[in-house]
Parts: structure tokens; C-alpha cells; sequence
């Protein structure tokens, strides 16, 4: 599937027309970013256990669950076409996605940052890349997401930052399932598509069959493309943490009072925790609600701990933050 995307974006001529490519995934896996290290944000060891194939794409983001038969979407045009670059890829394919949604009856979708989302919680999120001549906008509409499994694919430093992470993807991650019962089928989503593109383009789309020589020539394409990436440098998607949703991180680094744990909810800290148990509640009765920042941190905690301990773990939970905001 990422072959075939991937390949098609590369081999896009000037002259092609905006293409949208259709498809359901073969298997249950986890896709990586770009440039994300999955050595760093993924338990390979879990995804392997549970016989979850980790696979690169050429969009951006971090680790996302696919799930076999989910259907998903790429827009695929040429690059001189965007005007205004990836901005104007993302207005299309995220307004087509979020007017598939409302054509199911999810009148609550919404666009946030690259993210959709429902009643709160983040539904999809899309991506987009350029290759060559071509670039390709994508996205997944998820019909189930599996909490605990996705949880065992991902890096834990210890038991207690998967207890934290697991109430937080299901407070923060939604899908087609829970929000929309009973949840449509992959035709119906497909009829849904037509319609959005139809009134997004003031033509019927015209609907091609894939040759098997095509089809292949993209999927050889495609793999060239994602081997080149392999061999790029990568980094965490989100530093010593995970991004549940554009608002939602959990962190897990080490201080001087041993462990120390992070969720930080918007511009607040929800929770937070340390293994030193003098630490922790001083932690629990000066740093909950505030700001990760660091002056507004080492002002309140300066009051309950030595001076170069405070400003210690003030400067360790801003620089997470900061580490969240870095585009």
C-alpha cells in the first residue's frame, strides 16, 4: 500500500490531472514517519511478539495503527500545481476528508492543525509529502482503534508509563466505531468519497482501473523511494514521549529524584510523578495545572525544594514542552 502511494506520487508527470487513489490495508501494522526512529519510539521487540510489521511512509508524523481493511485515501497531483505548497495539499484532502465524515453523519467533524477530530477527541490525522514532480496528500478513516494492542508497539522506560499512556489514548484517540453506530462499510465510505469529491470539484470523478503493469511499475518505484528513506537520519517523533493528540503528551525522562513522569494536557500539567516520594509530593502539591514552563515552574517549587533541585526539574519539564512545540 505505502508502495503503491509512494510510487505514484514519484512518477506524477506535469500535465497529470488530480488523482485520488482508494485503497484498504492488507494487514494490521504500525506506520513510522518519514523521519521518525521507530527504534526509539516503538517496543520492536512487542510489535514483533505480536506480529505487527512496522512499515515506513513518505509522509510526515510519527506512529500510527493501520488496521487490515481500513480504508484510506491518497491525493496524488502535480507539485507546480500547489501554488501555495503543502497549505493548499492540506486544505484539499483534509476539507475531502472531513466532508466524507459529515456525508456519514458525523456533523462534528472538524479540522485541527493536520489532525481532524470528534467531540474532542482526534479521529484521523493525514499527512502529505513531495516526490519529484508529484505530491501526495494521505489519510485513514479508522473503523476500530485498538488501545492495548498499539500500546504493546510502543516504547515504554518502565510499567507505570504504559498505565499512563493507556487512559490517555482512550480519552484523547477516537474512531469510526465509537462514534458513529453502527460504524459504515468500506463501501459506504467509498460512496461517501465520490459524493465529497464530486461537490468539491463540480465533476463526477472518473473512475480508472489500475493496470497490473502500472500497478507494478509504481509498487517498484514506490520501494525505491521508501529504501532511500530508510537510509536518511531519523529521530523521535516526540523526545523521550509520546503525542496521544495535538494536546495530549506523556512524557518519561530521568532526574535527580530518579524517574520522572509527565502528562501535560494543552498548556497544563495534568499529572506528574517521581520515584523520590519526598519529591513527588512536593511535585503533587505545587506543579498540577501549571504551566511546563520553567520560570512559572521553579517559582512554585522553589518553595517546597532546594534551589538547584527546583530549577533542575523546572528546566527538564519545559525543555519536554519545548521538545512538543518544535514544528
Amino acid at each position: 500500500m505505502h508502495a503503491l502511494y509512494t510510487g505514484m506520487a514519484a512518477c506524477t508527470r506535469d500535465d497529470d490531472p488530480v488523482r485520488v487513489l482508494w485503497m484498504q490495508s492488507s494487514q494490521d501494522h504500525v506506520s513510522v514517519g518519514a523521519s521518525q526512529d521507530p527504534g526509539a519510539d516503538l517496543d520492536l521487540a512487542g510489535c514483533a511478539k505480536q506480529g505487527i510489521p512496522v512499515l515506513r511512509r513518505p509522509l510526515g508524523g510519527g506512529a500510527v495503527w493501520v488496521e487490515a481493511d481500513q480504508p484510506c485515501f491518497f491525493l496524488v497531483m502535480p507539485r507546480h500545481s500547489l501554488a501555495r505548497g503543502h497549505r493548499h495539499l492540506f486544505s484539499m484532502g483534509m476539507g475531502l476528508a472531513v466532508a466524507v465524515l459529515r456525508q456519514l453523519g458525523l456533523d462534528e467533524a472538524e479540522t485541527r492543525s493536520q489532525d481532524i477530530w470528534v467531540r474532542g477527541r482526534k479521529i484521523m490525522g493525514t499527512g502529505a509529502a513531495t516526490l519529484e514532480k508529484g505530491c501526495v496528500f494521505g489519510a485513514s478513516f479508522l473503523l476500530r482503534f485498538p488501545a492495548e494492542r498499539f500500546l504493546a508497539c510502543i516504547f515504554a522506560p518502565s510499567d507505570g508509563y504504559r498505565e499512563w499512556v493507556l487512559p490517555a489514548l482512550r480519552e484523547g484517540v477516537t474512531d469510526c466505531a465509537r462514534e458513529m453506530i453502527p460504524a459504515p462499510d468500506n463501501d459506504a465510505f467509498r460512496s461517501a468519497l465520490f459524493a465529497a469529491l464530486r461537490q468539491r470539484f463540480g465533476v463526477p470523478p472518473k473512475t480508472l482501473e489500475l493496470t497490473e503493469t502500472l500497478r507494478e511499475a509504481w509498487i517498484t518505484r514506490g520501494r525505491e523511494e521508501l529504501e532511500d528513506l530508510e537510509q536518511g537520519d531519523t529521530r523521535p517523533a516526540v523526545p523521550s514521549g509520546i503525542r496521544i493528540n495535538r494536546v495530549n503528551h506523556v512524557f518519561e525522562t530521568s532526574s535527580r529524584c530518579g524517574r520522572l513522569r509527565l502528562h501535560v494536557a494543552g498548556t497544563a500539567i495534568r499529572r506528574i510523578w517521581c520515584e523520590e516520594p519526598r519529591i513527588n509530593e512536593v511535585l503533587q502539591e505545587r506543579v498540577i495545572g501549571l504551566a511546563p514552563e520553567r520560570l512559572v515552574l521553579r517559582a512554585s517549587l522553589s518553595q517546597g525544594l532546594e534551589l538547584s533541585l527546583a530549577d533542575e526539574i523546572s528546566c527538564r519539564v519545559d525543555a519536554l514542552y519545548r521538545g512538543i512545540r518544535t514544528p
